[in-house]
């Protein structure tokens, strides 16, 4: 069941939804009437999307998607349901700065498309917070290193493009504080100095988007 409100955040999956929500926490930041769906899954969101769109109920729609191995193809996938939707002038190619774009005839909600992590490289949620981390962190090597030996040893029981959230939930159970979730990550403070585990300063370009998007 989707929460009612004019403007609605589609995101692939819980981890997603946390990760946001407490993004937007840390930087105080609030958009009013935003609701942001998980939508359980890629194809769950993909299905949903031209729904969403012809509903008449949502003046401004913002889609958060996982590159996954390929993020042109993840990109395609997206601009083919827009453009079958009535949307025009969509880039042929996904935009560094995430997509915003208004109808011109005002028929159609605006939309805006970012694809995790940045829009120009492979990967998902968990390579987001990777990028977040402290240049002069001393685990997320180690813990990065750990991983490629154990695939190298054919040890492995998750799959290579499960790499990422492999690493990243290693490095979070080697923190003060093991077990926390991905999402608890960017607010999680270190109980020596109260120093944030993630600089959110390098999240800023997803940030601006969804400012442009959802003033």
């Amino acid at each position: 069941m989707i929460e009612q409100s004019p403007k609605i955040l589609m995101v692939e999956g819980i981890d997603d939804k946390k990760v946001i929500e407490k993004l937007l926490t840390r930087r105080k930041l609030s958009f009013n009437d935003v609701v942001i769906h998980n939508c359980e899954g890629i194809i769950k969101l993909l299905n949903l999307l031209p729904v969403i769109i012809h509903a008449g109920s949502y003046e401004v729609i913002g889609i958060i998607v996982d590159a996954d191995e390929n993020v042109k193809n993840r990109w395609e996938s997206v601009r083919n349901i827009l453009l079958k939707a009535g949307y025009k002038n969509i880039p042929a190619d996904s935009q560094i700065k995430g997509l915003t774009l208004k109808d011109k005839n005002e028929e159609l909600p605006e939309i805006g498309v970012w694809i995790m992590p940045d829009n120009r490289f492979k990967g998902a949620i968990e390579d987001f917070i990777s990028f977040l981390i402290r240049d002069n962190d001393k685990l997320y090597p180690v813990a990065a290193a750990k991983v490629d030996k154990l695939i190298s040893q054919k040890m492995n029981l998750f799959s290579i493009s499960q790499k990422s959230k492999a690493i990243i939930h290693t490095w979070l159970a080697w923190q003060e504080r093991p077990g926390k979730q991905i999402g608890s990550a960017v607010t999680y403070r270190l109980l020596k100095d109260q120093r944030y585990l993630l600089d959110d300063a390098k999240a800023s370009p997803f940030i601006d988007w969804l400012k442009r998007l959802f003033k």
